[in-house]
């Protein structure tokens, strides 16, 4: 999320992190809200990622155009309200004239803002005339991720008001260069439904959150700072092998840290959790 004159703004990105953690989209309001500062991305290899995706756009794009296909390049010189609209418009024009394909095509308007990889023209009519234009997005992982479906159906809702018709497909541009396609209609509802909880937050807070460790937590910006907090917290979630039904069921019974676990007594009882399992997680705590 980032203010963009002086405008709350948010983006697919946003919404993919909203549902992988609702804390991190706390954290983000906060920082955005300037009552917290931005953190850096503290593993390297984020940046070497982000690097080896702008290298598969490329060579996807190259693809097109070894093709003999006419690539429209949209390129935003800054994160203006001005600039975005100025490349918003130049999407549409590329669309206007039938261009076959559309790289970093742009959409901004109504608090959103997003560049899709690409846009590629289809045989099926719209406003525009006899063909209109679906999303599609390169991306590295060799299987396709709900992320990037999510992701695309942002782009897709954008681009239905440029060209007056409901994109029908969504593709993604797998790390071998092939391309999966799904109908776009089996995850709108999903896509909408998580929007509007996502706006939700933005609007009204997201409410009391808390950092729990999630697969996402690796590539998180704030992962440093949660760390420190459940550090702070005496969290379980530092108990080795501790699973988090686990510890669901550990603080339901009033087991709320490391060293509380850490002094239970072999004859305890936690309801739905062994004997055996509670004396063992207390051994490792």
């Amino acid at each position: 999320m980032q203010r963009i004159d002086g405008q709350l703004v948010w983006s697919a990105a946003d919404l993919v992190n909203y549902l992988e953690c609702e804390h991190l989209t706390a954290l983000d309001l906060e920082a955005v809200g300037g009552g917290r500062a931005l953190a850096k991305d503290a593993d390297p290899m984020v940046d070497v990622i982000r690097k080896r995706g702008l290298e598969h756009e490329r060579r996807y794009l190259a693809q097109l155009e070894a093709k003999g296909l006419h690539v429209a390049r949209i390129e935003t010189a800054e994160s203006t309200a001005e600039s975005l609209r100025d490349a918003q418009a130049r999407t549409y024009e590329a669309m206007r004239r039938g261009a076959d394909a559309i790289y970093q095509a742009t959409f901004f308007g109504d608090g959103f803002r997003g560049h899709a990889d690409f846009l590629l023209k289809v045989s099926r009519p719209s406003a525009l005339g006899a063909y209109s234009y679906e999303v599609a997005d390169a991306k590295l992982a060799r299987h396709v991720k709900a992320r990037a479906l999510v992701q695309m159906c942002a782009y897709s809702e954008a681009l239905e008001p440029l060209q007056g018709a409901t994109p029908n497909e969504i593709h993604v541009v797998k790390g071998d260069l092939t391309t999966e396609s799904f109908r776009l209609a089996d995850y709108s509802a999903y896509y909408r439904a998580a929007k509007q909880r996502l706006l939700g937050a933005i609007a009204n807070g997201p409410g009391d959150t808390y950092p729990e460790p999630v697969d996402h937590c690796a590539v998180c910006r704030w992962d440093g700072d949660c760390e420190e907090r459940r550090r702070r917290d005496d969290h379980l979630s530092r108990v080795a092998f501790l699973r988090k039904d686990q510890a669901k069921k550990l603080r339901a019974s009033g087991i709320a840290t490391v060293k509380v676990l850490a002094r239970t007594q072999p004859d305890a009882r936690v309801e739905r959790l062994a004997s055996a399992t509670l004396e063992r997680l207390s051994a490792q705590a």
